[in-house]
């Protein structure tokens, strides 16, 4: 990273804490290091272990591969808007164009809201870190300037995919789109063994995300409930007993994942179930296992109605630097050498 590059980065830091300074949001601060984490198995963890100055013993703590563990516990205390600009680490993550496994996020929790007031906040967020165009001037930020396209999850399967997922429930269904659209170059009938999620993630990540716009970022909404998160349930409209949505949205900027928001779930005895089942598939299938707070729980008896996203700032800084990799802009970029 060169001297103009360095500069770029803390503008953008900067013009980010302004942005929410003037819409009245609280600025956190909280540890890296934590006892148990949220279970999420679909990322792996660091560990290390605090030595005891009194007799050596040993405690495992982990490095938080988001702030949310302590921002809901701050929130079901003072329920006010919130925001956090903080390094967080995962572990077997590669390291390369869009990935590193020590990386800056920015988290923001709206109270009172729900995922749409989320995605309006984050398009105004987009307006305030892009310069000013004079009217009738040539806008080479055109493509990154809202309004962004949205696009249901429902909806972009059948673009992009040639059938709804809301019209495949079972696994088997899934499994005979994934072979027809060629995905799956072996032995296709394994395909008909694997989980409904595996095969929803084969066609997202392989059919979907590929084909999704790049003239403007697009947030594509509304997740399979069959996805376990911890988001709320979009309200059924038509009489179906199975609830098939959540309140979820992720920003797509040029193809990169760049964002994701819930409609955070506030229901106790569904953060209770949520932490047994997502636990117990953690501690079966974690490469790095970790302590789950068994109590967590307990925390939204008085949590806020809010929203919260998630938001990946290196990617951020070279979308807006024009840049198709995070390394320009990366300090000092994860090397093992």
């Amino acid at each position: 990273m060169d001297l103009e590059q360095l500069k770029f980065r803390a503008s953008i830091l900067r013009k980010i804490r302004e942005f929410f300074w003037q819409q009245n949001f609280l600025e956190l601060d909280t540890p890296a290091l934590s006892k148990t984490l949220i279970p999420e198995s679909c990322l792996e963890v660091f560990k290390t272990e605090y030595i005891s100055p009194k007799d050596n013993s040993l405690k495992s703590l982990y490095l938080v591969p988001s702030p949310e563990i302590y921002i809901k516990q701050i929130l079901a205390q003072y329920p006010v808007s919130v925001f956090q600009l903080s390094k967080c680490y995962r572990n077997i993550e590669s390291c390369g164009r869009i990935h590193n496994p020590e990386f800056t996020m920015l988290e923001y929790y709206i109270t009172d809201a729900s995922y749409i007031e989320s995605a309006a906040l984050t398009e105004e967020l987009f307006s305030a870190l892009l310069p000013d165009i004079p009217t009738n001037d040539y806008d080479p930020f055109n493509h990154l300037r809202p309004p962004f396209i949205r696009l249901s999850m429902d909806e972009a399967f059948h673009k992009f995919a040639g059938f709804y997922l809301s019209d495949c429930p079972h696994p088997k269904q899934l499994a005979v789109h994934a072979i027809d659209l060629g995905l799956y170059q072996q032995d296709q009938t394994v395909l008909f063994s694997w989980t409904w999620d595996d095969l929803y993630e084969l066609i997202l990540v392989q059919c979907i995300e590929p084909q999704l716009p790049h003239d403007k970022p697009v947030f594509l909404m509304d997740y399979p409930a069959k996805v376990p998160c911890l988001a709320r349930d979009v309200p059924n409209t038509d009489n179906q007993h199975d609830v098939m949505w959540k309140e979820r949205w992720e920003l797509y900027v040029q193809g990169i994942e760049l964002a994701n928001c819930y409609s955070e779930e506030t229901d106790p005895e569904k953060i209770k179930e949520y932490f047994a089942l997502e636990g117990a598939v953690k501690n079966r299938t974690a490469k790095v296992p970790h302590a789950i707070d068994p109590d967590y729980w307990m925390h939204f008896t008085t949590f806020p109605k809010c929203s919260g996203t998630a938001m990946g700032i290196d990617r951020l800084i070279a979308v807006l630097a024009g840049c198709k990799t995070i390394e320009p802009y990366l300090p000092f970029p994860f090397t093992l050498e």
